[in-house]
């Protein structure tokens, strides 16, 4: 997971160069590079302008795996980023320290992942204008309070740029399901009102692309946990161990079961984006008595599983 410091430990308005980020958050020695002299670069050919051997174009020529910090709910995140742009047919590469640069300079200071995503894209389409699309990706481990402690789930926010923006959210979080199919076999047996099944660690899926904002990551997070046979938790004692099983074993879902709660749920909480909006919903059991993993997903858009279920 990435580090997180809380804001007023590293304060937002601290100031960062390219070549500094690494060293005010991670602690390392970063030294200045060796610049050339000026007329040397004058002299030198640009390589990157030149005409390539075939003249193909690319979807997308970046640099991947920065460290950005980000402003998120209180926290100054560490983030990892990738920013790339399409590159024409006629030129041979993409000038990669203006793609650098685009977000370094709006990192500084940090601001919240959204706005930067949005901005960087932009700005790269600015900044190197022979490129008809372009995008920021942002990765990072968001912190949500759970009771006396605090959890992490996996987010990642993207924004495309050409003629329109597109923004793209992507939330994984671990949840409970226990298994309905041998909670009946043993339930026949034992007839009792709860019965003892196996459960596991599921991870939850939800993506979003809309022309709309980014949606709200904590409240993904939320619809995700829901549809589960139950939460997980970080920090527990016996008490709260017994109540987290029996609402497992009381919920038994499959991983089917989930996706379809989950989609239920995200109509419910998110109907009212654009009906070109595109969502995948997903899970992934980590089985208990299996030696492999069970899948299930679906990719939809809006309208197409608005109309799918007021057809049924």
């Amino acid at each position: 997971m990435l580090s997180f410091i809380r804001a007023h430990v590293t304060p937002a308005k601290m100031l960062f160069s390219p070549y500094m980020i690494e060293r005010v958050l991670l602690g390392s020695r970063v030294p200045s590079p060796m610049r050339l002299p000026e007329e040397l670069l004058e002299r030198a050919r640009d390589i990157h302008s030149e005409a390539p051997s075939h003249r193909i174009k690319l979807d997308r020529v970046g640099s991947f795996g920065l460290k950005v910090p980000v402003e998120f709910k209180g926290f100054l995140l560490l983030a990892e980023a990738d920013v790339w742009v399409s590159l024409p047919e006629g030129r041979r590469g993409v000038d990669l320290s203006r793609q650098v640069e685009a977000i370094y300079e709006l990192s500084n200071p940090p601001k919240d992942p959204f706005s930067l995503c949005r901005e960087a894209a932009i700005s790269l389409l600015e900044k190197l204008n022979y490129a008809d699309s372009s995008g920021v990706s942002i990765r990072f481990d968001a912190p949500l309070q759970d009771g006396e402690s605090l959890k992490y789930y996996g987010v990642e926010i993207s924004s495309i740029a050409s003629d329109e923006i597109i923004n793209k959210i992507r939330v994984e979080i671990l949840g409970m399901t226990a298994c309905p199919c041998t909670a009946e076999l043993i339930r026949a047996y034992k007839s009792s009102e709860i019965a003892a099944t196996h459960t596991q660690r599921s991870l939850g899926i939800l993506e979003v692309s809309t022309k709309a904002e980014h949606p709200d990551p904590d409240k993904l997070a939320s619809i995700i946990e829901r549809a589960m046979s139950s939460p997980l938790r970080t920090y527990t004692k016996r008490p709260d161990e017994g109540g987290l099983v029996i609402q497992s074993l009381s919920n038994a879902r499959l991983a089917e079961d989930v996706v379809r709660e989950m989609i239920h749920l995200f109509l419910e909480e998110f109907g009212h984006l654009p009906e070109d909006t595109r969502i995948l919903a997903a899970v992934r059991s980590m089985e208990s008595v299996h030696m492999h993993d069970i899948y299930a997903e679906r990719s939809f858009r809006l309208d197409e599983i608005r109309k799918e279920i007021s057809s049924h």
